[in-house]
């Protein structure tokens, strides 16, 4: 029996060094008991967890000691351990960054109660870098518009509406721009698509080097761009439009041996209290944008002005 014991005990380990995943084995206690092969060679290959994770060290210590780059994390996964050892769960995982100094990384960290005595919990950590790249990727290439580099219209509703919760959570101010250029398929007719592109790249570069990291620029159509305002209201919106609107009109675009002017006109509404969600505000920014448009272009509006003028119209007749 004991001669049967230890050659499944040592099947047991040469199965688990056979894994690509970093497994360790702790007590009760959170004390490392066991590692296999590729636990070994991570923590050779990353210095400093070779002298803090090996069999002896207390992984809970080991997580809440963590500090620095590849920490992220680390406390959430010390919680989940903790919760498995002290029997108030069976198992936890979650996924984590561990970036490198040379590589941007991704892990998924697993933690499963041992009944068998002496009872504790194995470790796993899965490398999913390759997964996570994709998918990272697959959510760019779903919130950017190709041609630009700006988020598209979906990326800039979701940022939009956690900012409308914002405004309606804290008091606080916010406004949208919405902008579209004069007369663009002039553009296009005049000169060809590909100047059109770079033309709306240019473009792009110079509303984005006017506005505040905090702002966000999106192209949600053709020729049509939104900016979402945290902070500002309706007044300070128009006086930002104005600006932009003087950038564009005095600021010629070239593209190869061409060289013209474009302008824009836009609209502004600010985020009413009580909207949690920015459908209303773009609405009225939009209403705004072409009011902006019939009273002869390259000019501002806002909903404010566009609805005095409505009431006194009223009042009139």
């Amino acid at each position: 029996m004991i001669a049967q014991g230890l050659e499944i005990e040592g099947f047991a380990a040469a199965v688990i060094d056979a894994l690509s995943s970093n497994i360790c084995v702790t007590d009760k206690g959170g004390v490392i008991i066991a590692v296999n092969q590729a636990w070994r060679n991570f923590t050779v290959e990353n210095p400093p967890i070779s002298d803090h994770a090996g069999v002896g060290s207390n992984y809970l210590a080991i997580c809440r000691g963590s500090a620095g780059p590849g920490s992220e994390g680390a406390d959430t996964f010390a919680s989940g351990l903790q919760a498995v050892l002290e029997k108030k769960s069976n198992f936890f995982e979650m996924e984590y960054p561990c970036h490198s100094p040379s590589q941007n990384r991704w892990f998924l960290g697993r933690v499963t109660r041992m009944e068998a005595e002496p009872w504790g919990a194995v470790i796993s950590h899965a490398n999913i870098t390759d997964r996570k790249v994709l998918e990272l990727e697959l959510v760019k290439l779903a919130t950017t518009d190709p041609l630009t580099g700006l988020p598209n219209r979906r990326y800039f509703l979701e940022v939009a509406n956690l900012e409308a919760v914002r405004v309606l959570r804290f008091g606080a101010v916010a406004s949208v721009l919405m902008v579209d250029l004069d007369h663009f398929k002039s553009v296009n007719d005049t000169y060809g698509h590909g100047v059109g592109d770079e033309t709306l790249r240019q473009i792009t570069q110079l509303l984005a080097k006017h506005l505040r990291q905090i702002d966000v620029l999106a192209r949600v159509g053709g020729e049509e761009f939104t900016i979402m305002l945290p902070g500002t209201n309706e007044a300070g919106g128009v006086t930002l439009a104005q600006k932009l609107r003087q950038k564009l009109s005095e600021t010629p675009v070239k593209v190869g041996n061409n060289q013209f002017n474009v302008t824009a006109s836009f609209g502004v509404s600010e985020i009413l209290a009580g909207e949690t969600e920015v459908d209303a505000c773009l609405d009225r920014a939009d209403k705004a944008l072409y009011a902006a448009k019939r009273s002869g272009r390259n000019n501002v509006i806002s909903f404010t002005a566009i609805s005095r003028a409505a009431g006194k119209s009223d009042a009139l007749s």
